[in-house]
C-alpha cells in the first residue's frame, strides 16, 4: 500500500493550447504498470472549457460541483450537475467546460494505450460552438 500526500502533487494550470479561460488540474492518480489508469480533478472558471479532443480508450467524467457543459462532435451541448457520469467512448472528439456563469468541477478518468498514448488534442472550441443552447434536459 503507498499513501500519495497531497502536498507532493502540485496544482497545475491547463496550458492555453489545450483550454480556454482559467482551468486548474489535481493530479489524483496516475497508473503504473500493469495500471493504466490516470485520474484528475479539473476545476473550471466560468466559461473555461477544454479543446477538442479524443481518447483511444474512452474518457468517463464524474461531476463534482458546480455547473458544467459536454459536447459530443455533431450532437447539442448538455448540461453537467454534481453527481452526474458521463461516458465518453473511444476516440469519440468533444469537450467540456463550465457554463458561462458557474464555476465547475469534475473527474476526469481515462486509460492510456498498451503503447502510452493518450489524449489526442485538436482546436480550440470557438465562441459560437460555446455559446449553442444546451439540449433540454432528459
Amino acid at each position: 500500500m503507498k499513501v500519495v500526500r497531497a502536498t507532493a502533487r502540485p496544482t497545475k494550470q491547463g496550458p492555453a493550447d489545450k483550454f480556454s479561460g482559467t482551468v486548474w488540474q489535481d493530479e489524483v492518480v496516475v497508473g503504473t504498470a500493469p495500471s493504466r489508469m490516470r485520474a484528475t480533478i479539473v476545476s473550471f472558471t466560468p466559461g473555461a472549457r477544454t479543446a477538442w479532443h479524443t481518447h483511444p480508450v474512452g474518457q468517463v467524467l464524474y461531476c463534482l460541483s458546480g455547473i458544467g457543459r459536454v459536447q459530443r462532435k455533431g450532437e447539442p451541448v448538455q448540461i453537467l450537475n454534481p453527481g452526474d457520469t458521463v461516458m465518453i467512448p473511444p476516440e469519440v472528439m468533444h469537450w467540456h467546460g463550465a457554463a458561462p456563469d458557474r464555476l465547475f468541477a469534475h473527474m476526469a478518468m481515462s486509460e492510456s494505450t498498451d503503447k502510452g498514448e493518450t489524449t489526442s488534442w485538436y482546436e480550440l472550441v470557438s465562441e459560437a460552438e460555446y455559446k449553442q443552447p444546451p439540449a433540454a434536459a432528459a
